[in-house]
């Protein structure tokens, strides 16, 4: 039995002429907007509006002046500026080349180079942070003691305590998404172009130059603007390493300025232009990669030739594990060790290895705890809200002829666009009479930040659902709320779970938001870790991290399972 006939068979009423109004349906896409404006127009309004401020309330430019004169910030935005150059070419490179070598060659354990490239993306930087700096401080990291005692070194081969530390860290978290992106893109052309030009002469690094390279280019722009974009609004690794190392970034600057005594209207001077860059970035992506057809699949698609590496094979095999170690297996076997330490400082064996610190962790009178009850809330509550506004809206965008609807997938992406803490920013300027202070303004911003993620899954599936389906049902009676509950959902609820499940995960780790909404009574996981982290008890960070971590990997996994299995019945 075909889908339309289940739906005519469904005991339903016969429709007795055009419904022209429904009240349950326009009150719930009235909510959700007015949920969305007040979400991400009505803080965005207050950033520029606080940025053109005088102290006195009066309309002013001198904000921008004086911003510009404070001590050090100059030094802090060409230290950015330095650290985005850094870590875009980076990035780019180590990103672009693993993904050519498995989707091109016969390197060997593909899967698990992709799986661990992965975790490697789900580890936010204040996490790894904390296992470098256990592993390649100067004086007392544990990897350069023992290089140091095994090959007679004077000095320690390392400092993860330096601009240089700062740059591998923020790259390690950051070529994940160069590769993804690189790789869908080179699964993706045709390689009956490649195999054109290998049949009129070309070598193998021709085509690649001349064929391939530009085919994937656009997937190559828009990754390194989100790391340029991702790496401009990083917070957790330059606080820690720029306040050891005696250096600020933008963000650190931009974050002294919100603390006691807090200077908004400079602070918001200073997220102001973060902002435009940030929308100047996408708009010279849109207009790069509009400007030609990069389009190769029209039908069958034929399969890239994987090129034979012979006797280099297990060479270049030998090079990915490297980097899959230095980027996945070291850090978090550091981490790992680090939160069973019982003592930091002393020779480490089982005698200074417990569970302490967990134990620690789960008392209800410390602070850890309760944050971890705060964090799994806010997860919750922001992965249902996410969803649920994600459907009413994609709805809206795809099945409607509402004026404006556009506008609404505009407001949607722009905050994904924007750093996380410009756009928290923002929010305490929007909100700070009326909520700060409390878990309800941090589940304002971290819905605003991620519901993008839910909607453009959302968004997609919907395209996808044939809209008879949905015309059968309301020819048979069925009103809106009754065919989005047992036709429109349904048939989304892989969508919607992936997408719940993405934005859970996420908002365990948030950092850069968190940071400057959280107080006393509203701490979150890893606005404690970066306390622990200033207070010394990097063991107790590390434990707390190591659980962050987990949920994160058991995230991406369910993930996976979910998406192969999807991948695989459609099949």
């Amino acid at each position: 039995m075909s889908r339309v006939d289940e739906l005519c068979s469904l005991n339903l009423s016969p429709a007795h002429g055009r419904v022209a109004w429904q009240p349950i349906k326009w009150l719930i896409i009235g909510t959700a907007i007015l949920v969305l404006l007040g979400i991400v127009a009505w803080p965005l309004l207050w950033l520029f509006k606080f940025s053109l401020t005088a102290e006195d309330g009066h309309f002013t430019l001198d904000t921008f002046r004086t911003v510009i004169n404070e001590p050090g910030m100059l030094d802090a935005a060409w230290n950015s500026l330095r650290l985005v150059i850094n870590v875009v070419l980076c990035s780019t490179f180590i990103g672009t080349l693993l993904a050519w070598t498995v989707a091109r060659t016969d390197t060997p354990c593909k899967s698990l180079i992709v799986g661990a490239v992965g975790i490697t993306f789900v580890i936010p930087t204040f996490i790894t942070v904390i296992a470098w700096i256990f592993l390649a401080a100067p004086n007392s990291g544990y990897l350069n003691t023992l290089l140091m005692q095994a090959l007679s070194l004077d000095t320690p081969p390392f400092d993860i305590i330096s601009f240089n530390g700062l740059v591998m860290i923020e790259t390690i978290h950051l070529y994940p998404l160069v590769f993804f992106s690189v790789l869908s893109a080179l699964n993706n052309v045709d390689a009956s172009y490649e195999q054109a030009a290998r049949i009129l002469g070309a070598g193998r690094l021709r085509s690649t130059l001349t064929i391939t390279l530009p085919l994937v280019l656009p997937a190559i722009l828009a990754s390194t603007i989100l790391v340029m974009l991702d790496t401009l609004s990083s917070f957790g690794a330059p606080a820690v390493i720029g306040t050891m190392a005696n250096f600020s970034v933008l963000t650190t600057k931009l974050y002294d300025l919100v603390s006691f005594p807090p200077r908004l209207n400079l602070a918001a001077a200073i997220a102001v232009p973060i902002v435009l860059y940030t929308l100047l970035c996408l708009a010279v992506q849109r207009l790069f990669i509009g400007r030609d057809d990069f389009r190769t699949l029209s039908g069958k698609v034929t399969k890239g030739q994987v090129l034979p590496l012979g006797r280099w094979r297990w060479l270049m095999g030998g090079a990915v594990v490297v980097v899959v170690f230095v980027s996945v297996i070291l850090p978090l076997s550091a981490l790992l060790l680090l939160s069973l330490i019982k003592v930091l400082g002393i020779d480490i064996s089982l005698d200074n290895l417990a569970l302490e610190n967990y134990r620690h962790l789960f008392d209800e009178s410390d602070t850890a705890f309760g944050s971890l009850k705060n964090s799994l809330t806010l997860a919750f509550s922001t992965a249902t809200l996410c969803a649920s506004l994600a459907v009413i809206c994609a709805w809206v965008v795809e099945r409607t002829q509402l004026a404006g609807r556009g506008a609404i997938t505009l407001l949607i992406m722009i905050a994904y666009g924007f750093p996380s803490i410009a756009f928290g920013v923002g929010i305490m300027l929007g909100y700070i009479n009326v909520l700060y202070g409390t878990l309800s303004l941090l589940l304002i911003a971290y819905t605003a930040k991620l519901l993008p993620v839910a909607f453009v899954l959302v968004r997609t599936a919907l395209r996808q659902i044939a809209v008879e389906l949905e015309e059968a049902a309301r020819i048979a009676g069925a009103g809106w709320l009754r065919i989005m509950l047992d036709i429109t959902l349904p048939l989304l609820n892989v969508s919607v779970g992936i997408g719940w499940v993405l934005v859970f995960s996420l908002s365990i780790r948030e950092l850069s938001m968190s940071v400057m909404l959280a107080q006393t009574d509203s701490q979150v996981m890893s606005t404690v870790i970066m306390q622990y982290i200033a207070d010394g008890s990097i063991e107790l960070a590390a434990a707390l991290s190591v659980i962050i971590v987990a949920i994160s990997v058991l995230i991406l996994g369910i993930v996976w399972k979910v998406s192969g299995r999807t991948i695989s019945s459609r099949e």
